[in-house]
């Protein structure tokens, strides 16, 4: 692992159960930094994927550290070289902001979940917009979850790398120019050990995007 994944994996601490979004955890601001070192360069961001694939037995994915679980992957090795090739290919992107709404809309869902042990996006029939509405906001956001994984940059990792699903459809979140803001909540799940699920944006509380302005 390189110097700058170990101090992103430094920002590691034992995840609660119920999140203050009020103020970000370490966990939490780790994977938010991480999210924009990303952003920030993903050709070069493309080199740290490389340290999953000495990881692999067969499409077992090994966990990172003791207290990581092991994976079973769909793909293998192959979703990690796709994700190295595609991100070669992208332009550095702006930086998001941190929206709190956003948080608090994420630790909803993560409150849930580590008491059921579900997974997805909907629980209690509400998805990402209904819950944003619930806490003053709009339905204009996009959601990824990431489940089982210990430090920033595993979290973001597994986004992008995207193994199993169809089209890469978080991948594509991340990469997304027209997101400006995230919120990011964290916490224990009864399956998977963690979960950590982050929403985007156009605006800070998911409201609709100001309309294009006209040239004079």
């Amino acid at each position: 692992m390189t110097k700058s994944r170990l101090l992103a994996a430094a920002a590691i601490l034992t995840l609660g159960a119920t999140v203050a979004v009020a103020a970000p955890s370490r966990f939490e601001q780790g994977v938010f930094t991480e999210l924009n070192r990303f952003r920030s360069d993903p050709a070069a961001y493309a080199d740290f994927l490389r340290d999953y694939r000495p990881r692999f037995d067969g499409k077992l994915l090994i966990g990172d550290e003791d207290s990581e679980i092991d994976i079973m992957t769909h793909e293998g090795v192959a979703a990690v070289d796709e994700a190295i090739r595609d991100l070669r290919r992208e332009k550095p992107l702006a930086e998001l902001e941190w929206s709190d709404r956003l948080a608090q809309a994420a630790a909803d869902h993560v409150a849930v979940q580590s008491r059921s042990g579900a997974v997805g996006h909907y629980t209690r029939g509400r998805g990402p917009g209904e819950r944003m509405r619930a806490r003053g906001g709009g339905p204009y956001v996009n959601e990824v979850i990431t489940y089982g994984h210990h430090s920033p940059a595993g979290v973001v990792d597994q986004l992008l790398i995207d193994d199993g699903v169809p089209g890469r459809g978080h991948r594509h979140s991340l990469l997304r120019p027209t997101h400006r803001y995230a919120g990011i909540a964290c916490g224990r799940h009864p399956v998977h050990r963690t979960m950590c699920v982050t929403l985007m944006s156009q605006t800070p509380d998911g409201s609709p995007p100001p309309p294009p302005k006209r040239a004079p």
